[in-house]
């Protein structure tokens, strides 16, 4: 029941995201991510991906696969690890690879840890390795 309401919500948030006139762009992100990794609890086989961001939801679509997943995004918080440019950051926990930001560009950001585990996330990403992923050749639309 509990995961059938938060379905519903998240899909009511991003249809009204849809029609809602906003001064946000649409931001896409394409990338071949050579091993397999974990968004909140779904796991994503390695392949290439479509990152679309809108208005503070992330889409996530197999482009090799039929995975693909709505998340609600945090404003990411600093600059862009590779400076300009679009760039994924995962972080690597033992065998598990974590998609943790998506930025688009210097100044947009997203960031996929949760509220409730910024506590911990300082503690937990000093252990991590980071590994960033650059998009593939159809950059950013």
């Amino acid at each position: 029941m509990a995961t059938n309401l938060k379905t519903s919500s998240l899909a009511a948030a991003v249809f009204i995201g849809l029609f809602t006139g906003s001064s946000d762009a649409q931001e896409r992100l394409d990338a071949k991510v050579p091993f397999s990794f974990v968004v909140r609890n779904e796991e994503f086989p390695a392949g290439r991906y479509e990152f679309t961001t809108t208005q503070g939801v992330l889409a996530i679509r197999g482009q090799d696969n039929d995975k693909g997943m709505f998340v609600i995004a945090n404003p990411a918080g600093g600059h862009d690890p590779k400076g300009d440019k679009p760039v994924l950051v995962f972080k690597r926990f033992e065998k598990t690879y974590r998609l943790t930001e998506v930025w688009n560009s210097e100044n947009s950001g997203s960031s996929l840890v949760r509220h409730r585990d910024r506590k911990s996330a300082p503690r937990v990403a000093s252990n991590a390795e980071t590994v960033l992923i650059a998009p593939t050749a159809n950059e950013m639309k």
